[in-house]
């Protein structure tokens, strides 16, 4: 991603992301995060110290994994979006 992409998406992302759910996506969203929270909690009391270790990193993975995926995707949308002006 060049450097006005990466700009671009970090203020998209930060400030304008939000605005594109309509209530049931934002609602379900907010209910996803809540219950990420929770499970997260309670398999840490759950699970032995390395398993949950073992655990967090995977979910970390996979969060850096779809967050990487969003940003391919803001990045092609934007060049698509570019070079059809």
């Amino acid at each position: 991603m060049d450097e006005l992409t990466r700009v671009l998406w970090e203020y998209a992302s930060q400030y304008r992301l939000d605005g594109f759910y309509d209530r049931e996506n934002q609602h379900g969203r907010e209910e996803c995060t809540r219950a990420v929270h929770r499970n997260r909690e309670e398999l840490e009391k759950a699970c032995p110290p390395d398993v949950f270790k073992r655990v967090s990193a995977i979910c970390d993975c996979s969060e850096e994994l779809r967050l990487r995926d969003m940003e391919a995707a803001f990045a092609c949308g934007f060049r698509l979006g570019s070079s059809l002006r």
